[in-house]
């Protein structure tokens, strides 16, 4: 039989059975449309290079607590990076920053008065556009057509160097009680007072700052300061069952819109809310 899991509505209700290779699956999301027709799928290929053997890596080294070699994980580290980038939330959030952009470069190249009442009213709000020969019409506008080939890249560059840098832990559990999700790269400071939350930008060279990602019912990766300029040994920490509810909130604060677990049931641990009926945010590993 194939094998399944279990996914939800990162607000609860009912859970759906599917197959893992059915999960999160959208239709020529990496692909560029070139000029001539053709399809670029140089982005989908590399990212395929970077999940190859993230099966293998995790039964072979992870479940047996074994240290990783220096190759794998460089591409554990930067298949971390690529995660974080690739989802359709933020995809959309980065396709709407370069739409404001092109609005405010058509603006400026003397189109606004015949632009839409809706592109004026959003490059009402952004400052104009600063002179760079990088930053032109055409190339702002295949960002907005095709996201994914301009962030993409841009995220794994810009985030590799420091993430490489970073302390590695992975939480164990024997029972299976990680989640994860549709966003599952979290970026969370616990340090940050809850009243300065919502305004707070998190940034990798925060000290406080936790970049998460479950690999398995069973394991948690977490990178973490200090950090230091050479990859360091992977610290392994069986996580108590406190842990595994903080970063399972975590998981589901940070989700776009589905959770997906191994088990049937949304736990009610998932998701805590206060008397306003807000989302709070997560709390401390303690890692």
């Amino acid at each position: 039989m194939e094998p399944y899991v279990w996914t939800f509505d990162r607000s609860g209700g009912p859970g759906k059975k599917r197959a893992p290779r059915n999960l999160f699956t959208e239709t020529d999301i990496y692909t560029v449309s070139m000029p001539d027709g053709s399809r670029d799928l140089r982005i989908e290929h590399e990212l395929s290079k970077l999940e190859k053997g993230l099966k293998t890596l995790v039964t072979d080294f992870v479940a047996r607590h074994r240290q990783l070699p220096h190759p794998r994980q460089s591409r554990l580290i930067a298949f971390i990076a690529a995660m974080h980038a690739r989802t359709p939330q933020v995809r959309e959030i980065q396709r709407t920053l370069w739409q404001n952009t092109l609005d405010v470069a058509e603006w400026q190249e003397g189109d606004f008065a015949i632009s839409s009442a809706s592109k004026k009213q959003r490059a009402a709000g952004v400052s104009p556009l600063p002179s760079s020969p990088q930053v032109t019409l055409d190339n702002l506008r295949r960002a907005v057509e095709s996201p994914m080939q301009f962030l993409l890249p841009g995220a794994i560059a810009d985030g590799l160097p420091m993430l490489s840098q970073m302390t590695m832990t992975i939480l164990c559990t024997d029972e299976p009680s990680f989640i994860t999700s549709d966003s599952p790269v979290t970026w969370f400071d616990p340090t940050v007072a809850r009243d300065k939350f919502l305004t707070h930008k998190s940034s990798l060279s925060d000290p406080g700052i936790e970049v998460t990602m479950p690999l398995s019912p069973r394991h948690s990766i977490i990178l973490h300061h200090p950090m230091t300029p050479f990859v360091k040994r992977v610290s392994y920490r069986r996580a108590r069952a406190s842990t595994v509810a903080v970063l399972n909130r975590r998981t589901t604060y940070y989700a776009d819109k589905a959770l997906v677990s191994w088990r049937d049931g949304f736990d009610p641990t998932w998701q805590m809310l206060p008397p306003n009926g807000r989302d709070s945010p997560p709390d401390r590993t303690g890692v």
